[in-house]
């Protein structure tokens, strides 16, 4: 595909640091890693491509997928071992999204281990060992000055934030974890998974795995519950960020309704808060955290139960997001729209008088079977983020604004919309998924700084994802390249990278359930 122009691209050697690293860990290396198990649909967003074609193809429309992970509904054979390994080479700053522990620098590394999950009528689990490893070789830091300066580094916590400064960087544990106690997939667990809340395979406005994954509770559906025509899916989620200054909590509620009706129509909503972690005259425990999401909508309406030594509003960081689809499954046709604030609200009027304060919104469509062949799909989305013309009159204006809770990141990056705050970004793909291969291009186009840049930054990307099939192994190559123009807010400061991303993965599901036969 044309790259805007054909000069060579140099990307950094194999340093002695690396191959010394690689002597003590070949093992791994060909062991493979896996993003996930055959029991969950995790959040990787291409994941809600491969299935949502997979409904449209076989006109089975049984479950939504717009909170995840979910436990698939069929879970025969009960245990699931998939392995996996991954190179990657970057020749600039870090740039790729969406890629949960994965964290990419400048150099050569690579990515590996293996993800065993099992699954029966009561309890579902899985577990993921891994080993990242990365040249991390010294690029200047990002350092876009705000022009506010209770918040200056607001536009320095995006994906290409030089956040880890170790070379090389190492970093293991377990990822994608997950406990599950539930009957008729109802129930409760722990997890330290990437979620997804929202119908975008690009961006949401309050969950997606752009960043690793943080040990939560979860109590709710583990899968959509049907109620004659109406499936409903509903989450709570509890969490104590032991990354970010202060230990705050966060605390969220999300939930889904589909009405199986034609065409086929879900909404949702998802209300979520940080909170904790500053000082305060008021008093605030761990019950106090884990309620706020029952509370009231409007400052008025919780006044009333205020003490009146208390101020009007609290400290903590609220945004609360809708959702809306409409699946037209005879012409393969999604649409769909997400709206979200970030304010506290004084009354409804207030809402009424000024409902772009603090707003963000996501549009976009997928089709399936363009041109009548069942493979072709492609699809579009727009996120709206940029600051309120109303921060004139009034205070706020940004998404995820807040220094005290680290603009709403953790472990460096953003769990909601990477583009960040006062941005936009529009996402277009069109490709060709079959049985034994795949083929996505696309391109993105992300501003940051609209209102408050002068100019603001804007990014452009083309990448292509193939995947395919050889010898019972599921092999993955992916390039994208970025061009930055006013990098840092800088006028004519240009700024290119590439990034070239090899996986490959083998399901060995088949010789771990033969030994539990």
């Amino acid at each position: 595909m044309n790259i805007l122009h054909q000069s060579k691209i140099q990307f950094p050697p194999l340093t002695e640091s690396l191959c010394i690293k690689s002597k003590s860990t070949i093992i791994l290396i060909l062991i493979l890693s896996l993003i996930n198990g055959q029991h969950f649909v995790s959040a990787d967003p291409y994941e809600i491509i491969i299935f949502e074609q997979e409904q449209f193809l076989k006109n089975v429309h049984n479950q939504s997928l717009i909170i995840r992970p979910l436990l698939k509904k069929y879970t025969n054979p009960k245990w699931s071992l998939i392995v996996r390994n991954e190179l990657f080479i970057n020749n600039n700053r870090p740039n790729l999204e969406n890629m949960g522990n994965r964290w990419i620098g400048k150099g050569t590394g690579f990515f590996t281990g293996f993800n065993l999950s099992y699954s029966n009528k009561y309890i579902s689990l899985s577990i993921e060992p891994f080993y990242l490893f990365d040249q991390n070789q010294y690029t200047k830091n990002v350092n876009r000055k705000s022009p506010y300066g209770d918040d200056p580094n607001i536009f320095n916590v995006l994906n290409d934030n030089r956040y880890f400064i170790e070379q090389p960087y190492v970093t293991y544990g377990f990822r994608e974890s997950k406990l599950f106690i539930h009957y008729k997939q109802i129930g409760f667990g722990f997890s330290n998974a990437n979620m997804w809340w929202g119908p975008g395979v690009h961006t949401s406005l309050t969950m997606t795995n752009n960043t690793t994954g943080f040990p939560h509770l979860m109590i709710g559906t583990l899968n959509e519950k049907r109620i004659r025509n109406i499936g409903i899916n509903v989450r709570y989620t509890f969490s104590q960020l032991n990354k970010v200054s202060g230990n705050p909590y966060y605390t969220a509620l999300v939930w889904s309704a589909r009405f199986y009706t034609q065409p086929i129509i879900t909404i949702g909503l998802s209300r979520n808060y940080l909170s904790g972690g500053l000082p305060t005259d008021r008093p605030f425990t761990i019950w106090d955290a884990a309620l706020l999401p029952f509370e009231a909508l409007f400052i008025d309406t919780k006044l009333k139960t205020y003490p009146s030594e208390w101020e009007a509003h609290d400290f903590w960081d609220q945004t609360m997001a809708g959702f809306l689809t409409i699946d037209f499954p005879k012409s393969g046709l999604q649409l769909f729209i997400e709206l979200g604030t970030d304010d506290h609200r004084q009354n409804l009027m207030d809402l009424r008088s000024q409902p772009d304060h603090n707003s963000a919104s996501i549009i976009g469509l997928r089709k399936y079977g363009f041109f009548n062949n069942r493979f072709l799909l492609g699809g579009f989305e727009y996120a709206n983020i940029k600051q309120s013309y109303t921060y004139k009159f009034r205070g706020g204006g940004h998404w995820w604004w807040k220094h005290d809770y680290a603009y709403s990141t953790y472990d460096g990056r953003r769990w909601a919309a990477h583009s960040g705050s006062d941005s936009d970004d529009f996402y277009l793909f069109f490709g060709y998924n079959g049985n034994n291969w795949t083929f996505i291009p696309g391109f993105n186009y992300e501003r940051h700084g609209i209102i408050s840049g002068n100019p603001p930054e804007v990014k452009i990307e083309f990448r292509f994802d193939i995947r395919f099939i050889y010898k019972n192994y599921r092999m993955n190559i992916y390039y994208e390249k970025e061009i930055v123009n006013n990098s840092e807010f800088v006028p004519d400061n240009k700024l290119r990278s590439n990034i070239f991303w090899l996986g490959l993965e083998k399901d060995l599901s088949g010789l771990i359930n033969g030994l539990s036969d």
